[in-house]
C-alpha cells in the first residue's frame, strides 16, 4: 500500500543490503546430484599392534566400522507478482528492485538456518546423543564456561585437541587455529583473550604470558547468537562440523520473471535447493 501511494513527495531509500554470509567461515560447503539422503560416514581406526612371540601366530584384526549421518537438500521458494496497473504507476521504480531483495532473502536463509541448526543442538544419527554433549567431550558447563576468557578458551582448546576417533584409539589431530562463534556482546572478551600479550585476567596485571594468544584464526559474532553460549570449531575445510549443501553445486538462487496468465500482470519467482545438515561432532 505505501508503495503504490499516489503522492510525489516520497523518496525511495535504499533497500537494506543482506548482513554478510558468515556461515561460510565456519560451515563445509557441499554438493549432491539430488533430494534423496546422503551419508557422510566417520571412519575408526585399528588398535595398536600385537606384539608376536618367536613361534607365535598373527592375530587377526576385525576391519573397524564407520559411522553415518544422513544429509539432505530442500527447496525453498517465494513469488511475488504485481498488476500492470501497479507496475505503470509505480513513479519512483520501487518495483524494479524487488527481484534483488528476493535474492537477497534467499541468501539470508540460509545464514539463518546455519545459525539456528547450531543452536538447537540436534541429535546426531550415529548415537542418538546431542552435537554439544557430554559423552562427546566437547560440551563447556558452569559459570566460569559462559565467560570467554583465556582460561575458558583453553579448557575448550585442550578438549578439542583430546578428541579421539569413533574407536578411541588414536586422536584425529585438531589443531590451531580455531573459529570461535559468539554473541555480537562477546566479541570484545574474544578478542582479548586471543589477541593480549600478557594474561588478560590476571587481577594485578602481572606479566604472565597469555597462552591463548592467536589460537582463533577467526572471531565470527553474529546476531543469531545470544545469551551465554559460544562455541570454538575447527577448520571446516578439515574437520567439518556442519555442512551446507547444494544441489549441483549451484550457490546462486535461481529467479524468473513471467506473465500471469489468469491476471493483467508479472509475477516474479525466486528459489534455491539447499541444505544444512550435521555432520560430525
Amino acid at each position: 500500500p505505501v508503495l503504490l501511494e499516489n503522492t510525489l513527495n516520497k523518496t525511495l531509500l535504499e533497500s537494506y543490503s543482506v548482513a554478510a554470509a558468515t556461515w561460510k567461515q565456519w560451515c563445509a560447503v557441499g554438493s549432491v546430484a539430488d533430494f534423496r539422503p546422503y551419508k557422510r560416514l566417520r571412519m575408526g581406526s585399528f588398535g595398536n599392534l600385537d606384539s608376536l612371540n618367536e613361534a607365535g601366530e598373527y592375530k587377526h584384526k576385525a576391519i573397524p566400522d564407520a559411522t553415518a549421518e544422513t544429509v539432505s537438500i530442500d527447496t525453498k521458494a517465494n513469488t511475488i507478482s504485481l498488476t500492470r496497473k501497479a507496475i505503470i504507476n509505480d513513479d519512483l521504480g520501487g518495483f524494479v528492485r524487488l527481484g534483488q531483495m528476493l535474492a537477497r532473502a534467499a541468501a539470508r536463509s540460509i545464514e539463518a538456518d546455519a545459525y539456528a541448526l547450531l543452536v538447537s543442538n540436534p541429535a546426531l544419527d550415529s548415537d542418538s546423543t546431542a552435537l554439544f554433549h557430554a559423552n562427546h567431550g566437547n560440551l563447556g558447563t558452569g559459570g566460569a564456561a559462559a565467560a570467554i576468557t583465556m582460561t575458558s578458551l583453553d579448557t575448550a582448546r585442550t578438549a578439542m585437541k583430546i578428541q579421539k576417533d569413533r574407536s578411541g584409539n588414536d586422536y584425529i589431530g585438531i589443531v590451531e587455529p580455531f573459529i570461535l562463534l559468539c554473541p555480537v556482546a562477546k566479541a570484545g572478551a574474544a578478542r582479548t583473550a586471543n589477541e593480549s600479550e600478557f594474561d588478560p585476567d590476571t587481577a594485578n596485571k602481572l606479566q604472565r604470558t597469555n597462552i591463548t594468544r592467536g589460537i582463533l584464526k577467526a572471531i565470527v559474532d553474529s546476531p543469531y547468537l545470544s545469551g551465554n553460549p559460544w562455541y570454538l570449531l575447527a577448520d571446516p575445510a578439515q574437520f567439518p562440523t556442519v555442512e551446507v549443501l547444494f544441489l549441483n553445486g549451484n550457490q546462486t538462487p535461481y529467479s524468473e520473471q513471467g506473465e500471469r496468465t489468469n491476471v493483467d500482470g508479472v509475477v516474479w519467482l525466486i528459489r534455491l535447493d539447499y541444505g544444512v545438515n550435521v555432520v560430525d561432532y
